[in-house]
């Protein structure tokens, strides 16, 4: 979804900045909404709310085939547009954490961490599909393609789910209000959790510029067409996947901490080395760069999060780090669409990726905590 909403944006309005905005409402809402479906993932069984955020992603599929219907009007698309990636958003506040609350209860506590690098490495190949799927529905089956491709898949996802079965970990007795401020409370309270949260916010400041600005950087700089494009973009899932199997093989034997600092620096240096690129190789080479770290960084603070969170509260917890993982790269790629509008995209990727190495390098001297973190 995320990646039709930025795709569309550029080729039907021709518009960088319209692709940030859309991105920006696919993960804005949670800056709001994503407190209440803390809550409500602690209240209400998490595997119901999967299910429901699932339909309305669906219900956004179904927005974007119309607006492909209603070429002739352009104020009614762009509305319709911003009306799906908004549906888009609301149904990621609620899904994010609710899934995470739901895979808690699913497998055994020895077995959470392991499960939860998995977990997100199957996210990951998700990620990494996307592009190729998008480009090959589009190529034989038009825009209209690749919407029903989305709904149809996130319809047998529901099914599937049907038959989960989890339960509420707090009662309702305190307002909603109440219990987003407990959880939040409970996160700053201890440091390895607030910092890990902050490390989250790091990688994901990544993930919007590479998801708005990669796709305008390979055909306007790296001259591919459609396919190669898709392509080029399925090199970010492979090492995504990959950085995610490293993890899972080799992360019980190395500090969890400094390789979480360590993969943040190194991403932002990578994405550095890709607005320099001017040839398939070496954009190549340095988009397997970063997203490897990026695929281990965050493993690892998935994780991290999971283990750690009492759970109570862990709906509500990992609320905050969908937060983080929505808001940042929608604020960031907002960032980059503007800049790229009006400077240019290899000069707004090098200023990003500027920005994230020193955030980066920020990080590694003062998180504490995380650079103590060995192992669960």
């Amino acid at each position: 979804m995320n990646y039709t909403a930025i795709m569309y944006a550029q080729e039907i309005f021709h518009s960088d900045l319209l692709a940030g905005i859309g991105f920006g409402l696919c993960f804005g809402p949670p800056i709001i909404l994503g407190w209440i479906a803390g809550v409500y993932s602690d209240r209400i069984a998490p595997s119901h709310i999967v299910i429901v955020s699932q339909l309305v992603f669906v219900v956004a599929g179904g927005v974007f085939v119309a607006l492909h219907s209603v070429e002739h009007d352009k104020f009614l698309q762009i509305t319709l547009y911003l009306s799906a990636t908004f549906l888009v958003g609301v149904g990621w506040s609620f899904l994010a954490p609710s899934r995470l609350a739901a895979l808690a209860q699913i497998v055994p506590a020895h077995s959470l961490h392991q499960a939860s690098v998995i977990f997100n490495l199957l996210i990951m190949i998700g990620f990494g599909i996307a592009p190729i799927l998008l480009a090959i529905c589009k190529t034989n089956y038009g825009w209209n393609g690749v919407f029903v491709a989305i709904s149809s898949l996130f319809l047998v996802a529901t099914i599937m789910l049907s038959n989960i079965r989890t339960r509420a970990t707090t009662d309702k007795a305190l307002s909603v209000l109440r219990q987003a401020k407990e959880g939040l409370s409970a996160a700053m309270a201890t440091p390895l959790l607030w910092q890990l949260l902050i490390c989250s916010m790091l990688v994901y400041t990544l993930m919007g510029p590479m998801q708005v600005l990669l796709p305008r950087f390979a055909t306007s700089v790296l001259g591919y067409g459609e396919i190669d494009r898709g392509l080029f973009l399925g090199v970010l899932a492979l090492s995504l996947i990959l950085g995610g199997i490293l993890c899972m093989l080799f992360s019980k034997r190395l500090p969890f901490g400094l390789m979480i600092l360590l993969c943040i620096n190194v991403g932002a240096v990578a994405i550095l080395a890709i607005s320099q690129s001017t040839n398939i190789y070496t954009a190549c080479a340095a988009l397997m760069c970063a997203g490897m770290s990026g695929g281990f960084g965050v493993s690892l603070i998935v994780a991290g999060l999971q283990h750690h969170a009492p759970d109570h509260i862990r709906g509500r917890i990992m609320s905050i780090y969908t937060i983080t993982s929505q808001v940042i790269p929608a604020f960031s790629g907002l960032l980059a669409g503007a800049m790229s509008q009006y400077l240019g995209v290899t000069t707004a990727l090098q200023i990003c990726a500027m920005l994230i190495i020193a955030f980066g390098i920020a990080g590694a001297l003062n998180l504490k905590a995380v650079r103590a973190y060995k192992s669960v």
